[in-house]
């Protein structure tokens, strides 16, 4: 037998392995491509909301703040002139009452009897003085035809201006007691508002007491009393010439307002100590929201810039570069913009330089925001608060205007 006759058993060997070999490289190539690390797909950045909107020109009132004090132009302590007896008092206290009202009455015994007294002397000396004027009439007759003496006359004639001095001495006496008992009814001195009582019914008042009867107190017209900077005087000298300035008052909060009046007195002299100024501003005050003593926040209007580019205060950012802005540029990306701003009133900022009224500014989602970054702008219009559906996370709140 050759030798090829013989079966061949390594061949047989490495035919029953090359199913094993290639079942294990498909389960390593199945391992492999399982355990193999995978890298998350790259996501496009999705845009940034924000809400946006174009400068508008408006006025810009400048104003100067002070804190005030409500002042009545009149406040009286109504007091006797006479000694006396309180005997009625015609007021609630609290009340309104009209110049010349009757406000409370003295007992008026005692000086009526006087003025009786002094009107009975008066017609008395009267009498005596109608006499002698007959008997001066008699004697200057009688001179003429020899039967009384020249000195008869002139003793008639001294007797006369004697008596006629005496009447008028008791006309004067009588027209005092007349104002003197005219003093036990007091009066409101002016139209205003009546303050606690003062003296009791049954209280004997005296022209000396501290107290009087009561206060009465003008509330309409009313004045602020307040201070400014000297600083601002030349332009406050200036347009007050032109017309008054007016003046706007609201609560020590600010939140409420209460009234707009004008100004009316500049004071001749500066506060050396303080380096103020006072000022006094007139308000009509019909509906009562000035109360005497009252402190209040006061404004002056001390010029207008007209027609000034502005945006909602919201908007400015102040970073380490200074005052900037987020402008829209045409791709729809954010960016920086410089700018030079100036006053800020009622929550607008002025700017002066540095973007144009055709720029689209990001009025809210600023804190969100970089160079460069993709936007969704939402139009809406320049106004000093934010809408109050807006729903643009981040946004930062409104600046207030110290001046």
């Amino acid at each position: 037998m050759k030798p090829a006759d013989f079966p061949n058993h390594e061949a047989q060997r490495d035919r029953g392995r090359a199913p094993l070999i290639l079942a294990f490289a498909v389960v390593v190539a199945l391992l492999a491509v399982w355990f193999w690390p995978r890298h998350p797909a790259v996501k496009a950045a999705t845009a940034v909301p924000v809400n946006s909107g174009h400068p508008v020109s408006r006025d810009f009132p400048i104003r100067v703040a002070a804190v005030g004090t409500v002042q009545a132009l009149n406040t009286v302590d109504v007091k006797v002139r006479v000694d006396g007896q309180l005997q009625r008092v015609a007021f609630n206290e609290g009340q309104d009452v009209k110049a010349g009202q009757l406000l409370a009455q003295l007992d008026q015994g005692p000086l009526t009897a006087q003025l009786h007294q002094a009107e009975a002397a008066q017609r008395k000396d009267q009498a005596s003085l109608d006499n002698a004027r007959l008997d001066l009439a008699r004697y200057s007759k009688l001179v003429n035809i020899g039967a009384a003496t020249t000195q008869a006359v002139d003793t008639a004639k001294a007797q006369v201006e004697a008596l006629a001095a005496t009447v008028a001495a008791d006309a004067a006496l009588v027209q005092s007691d007349r104002l003197q008992l005219s003093f036990t009814t007091l009066a409101a001195p002016f139209t205003g508002r009546v303050g606690a009582r003062e003296a009791d019914i049954g209280a004997i008042v005296h022209p000396a007491d501290t107290t009087g009867i009561v206060t009465v107190t003008q509330m309409e017209p009313i004045t602020v009393l307040f201070s400014v900077p000297q600083d601002v005087l030349p332009e406050l000298l200036a347009n007050q010439a032109k017309a008054p300035l007016a003046v706007s008052v609201t609560t020590r909060s600010g939140s409420t307002p209460l009234a707009d009046g004008r100004l009316v007195f500049i004071d001749s002299t500066v506060d050396p100590t303080t380096g103020q100024i006072r000022l006094k501003a007139s308000f009509t005050n019909q509906d009562r929201k000035l109360w005497p003593g009252e402190l209040v926040n006061a404004r002056v209007l001390v010029r207008t810039d007209m027609q000034r580019l502005a945006v909602p205060s919201r908007a400015v950012v102040n970073s380490q570069n200074g005052t900037q802005l987020y402008v829209i540029a045409a791709n729809g990306t954010a960016q920086m913009r410089p700018v030079q701003t100036g006053v800020i009133v009622d929550g607008m900022t002025e700017i002066r330089s540095g973007i144009a009224p055709t720029d689209l500014v990001v009025f809210d989602g600023q804190s969100r925001l970089n160079p460069g970054v993709q936007v969704a702008a939402t139009t809406i219009p320049a106004s000093a608060k934010a809408p109050p559906n807006a729903n643009v996370a981040g946004s930062q709140t409104d600046q207030d205007n110290p001046s």
